[in-house]
């Protein structure tokens, strides 16, 4: 009977210790470290780095991830286009918490801290769906043809539709959907301006490269201007008083005023897609070239070595 029992309580614990292999843990990044974090999709891994440009901590992520959101400050969202799972890791203990069945053709996500839900955008099922922090599905809609930038402002989801010729706007809450505005195909990246405009860059198409960001009334949808800018902006970020445009066809960073002027062009980086503010830098991540560039007064103050392929910066500015 003991040796019985013996073996009962070992193979418990082994079959404890197998399960726990199953679930990879990472580097823990400390709880109050602000960080811009690179998303890199060539190798796939997270560069954490610090305000004075160091890389203090890497993750080498085990999964093709492409993409990932980060969810109240202390837990990041992972996904990936041809993954059938999103997984949700605590930063602090590296630990995962729990995933999400997404199914594959994932191409964006999102936090929404008023209503904390995680919104995930699929090109697949040309769907948006909301989940709660728990991972619990609470709503869906069908929106245009590959949905991918999606942006949040006054209570309202903005999503476009890349593959499409149409930008849908939803509750956020409920998704309901609430309106649709003729786009160019091909849009990718936004921002809110001024609180009644929206900028909307883009791809071009096919033997079009698009080289204007278009600005739209929030009110009505109509498109009451542009700004003529280097070849595909696909990346805009706005601080107090400027919007930071990227066009990854001609490697150039452009400062723009609230009013649509351009003050400056600065060529950085070897193909960029994404750029961020994180404390008083602009930062341009060189997909080709594998830095991230920390402007400052338009000129390069920092170039930093992150993994292979940086295609998306995440940043955490911690309360004082």
């Amino acid at each position: 009977m003991r040796w019985q029992k013996f073996w009962m309580i070992f193979l418990l614990s082994f079959a404890i210790i197998l399960g726990g292999c199953g679930k990879t843990a990472y580097p823990s990044i400390p709880k109050n470290q602000d960080f811009i974090a690179s998303v890199n999709i060539q190798a796939p891994s997270i560069s954490f780095i610090n305000e004075q440009g160091k890389v203090f901590e890497t993750w080498k992520l085990d999964e093709g991830y492409t993409g990932a959101t980060l969810i109240n400050q202390q837990q990041i969202l992972l996904y990936g286009f041809q993954l059938k799972k999103a997984t949700v890791y605590n930063l602090t203990t590296g630990k995962q918490e729990f995933s999400i069945d997404t199914g594959v053709g994932v191409t964006n996500a999102i936090y929404d801290k008023v209503h904390k839900q995680i919104y995930l955008a699929n090109g697949k099922t040309n769907r948006i769906t909301a989940y709660n922090e728990q991972g619990k599905l609470m709503a869906k809609q069908k929106v245009g043809n590959y949905p991918m930038s999606m942006l949040i402002h006054n209570g309202q989801l903005i999503v476009v539709n890349y593959k499409d010729t149409k930008l849908s706007i939803l509750q956020t809450k409920s998704l309901k959907p609430l309106k649709e505005w003729p786009i160019e195909k091909s849009s990718n990246g936004m921002v809110v301006v001024k609180d009644d405009q929206l900028w909307l860059g883009g791809h071009g198409e096919g033997i079009k490269p698009n080289s204007t960001v278009d600005i739209f009334d929030l009110n009505t949808g109509k498109k009451i201007s542009q700004i003529k800018l280097p070849m595909m902006p696909v990346g805009l970020v706005k601080s107090d008083n400027r919007v930071y445009v990227i066009s990854h066809g001609e490697s150039t960073i452009s400062e723009v005023t609230l009013d649509g002027k351009v003050k400056r062009e600065l060529e950085v980086g070897a193909n960029p897609f994404t750029l961020n503010l994180f404390k008083h830098y602009v930062v341009v991540a060189g997909y080709d070239d594998h830095h991230l560039y920390f402007l400052q007064n338009g000129k390069i103050a920092k170039t930093i070595n992150v993994g292979k392929g940086p295609f998306q910066l995440l940043v955490r500015e911690t309360e004082e």
